[in-house]
């Protein structure tokens, strides 16, 4: 592949992200990308095989959505040393920054709230390998019957603070425009995760 069909194959990519963020999964069209990118539309199929491999592309993005490899952070020993509650909190906390640093996933997660269909449940997908990713790279969790819950319930609760970032500055008392508002929210982590297993 030239560099210029690499160029190509990237603008395509970026603008899915573009696309989705202003209008929606169901704003999102082959046209209305290949508009955006600057390119002619028969190139998706050439490229990607159409619109679903598109997505599944920009689904792989780091622009879309953290590593693991992010989210573990630079030293993954420290991480694997902690008690399991704290692991979790780590992976919670840390995801939570990650989003916060991308603000296109964050409107196109308020408009997975509103829109279910087929390109919405692929990037589900790359999200939930992402997490499995992550807990995968960690010493054993406990076998515990609630660990499916907890991981929901904080799961709920992040993606809900990041879409309620975009659209107002609060939540209850906690200024989510400001970063000792985050901070708050960090420690609440800590605190709701601290000793969820019996040791």
């Amino acid at each position: 592949m030239t560099d210029r069909q690499v160029k190509t194959r990237q603008k395509l990519i970026q603008a899915v992200g573009t696309v989705l963020a202003k209008d929606g999964f169901k704003g999102l069209g082959i046209n209305k990308i290949a508009k955006t990118a600057g390119v002619d539309k028969v190139l998706v199929y050439r490229y990607f095989n159409g619109l679903p491999g598109l997505v599944a592309a920009y689904s792989e993005t780091v622009d879309f959505w953290p590593s693991a490899g992010e989210v573990m952070g630079p030293d993954p020993q420290a991480i694997r040393a902690l008690e399991p509650d704290m692991q979790m909190a780590h992976f919670f906390k840390s995801f939570l920054a990650a989003l916060r640093r991308r603000p296109l996933t964050q409107d196109i997660l308020a408009w997975e709230l509103l829109e279910r269909n087929e390109l919405s449940k692929q990037l589900e997908q790359r999200r939930a390998h992402t997490a499995l990713e992550f807990f995968e790279q960690l010493e054993a969790l406990p076998d515990d019957e609630n660990l499916p819950a907890i991981l929901a319930l904080m799961a709920g609760a992040v993606n809900y603070l990041i879409v309620k970032s975009r659209i107002s500055c609060s939540a209850g008392s906690i200024d989510l425009g400001s970063d000792s508002g985050w901070d708050r929210i960090d420690k609440g982590i800590d605190l709701l995760l601290k000793g969820v297993f019996t040791r």
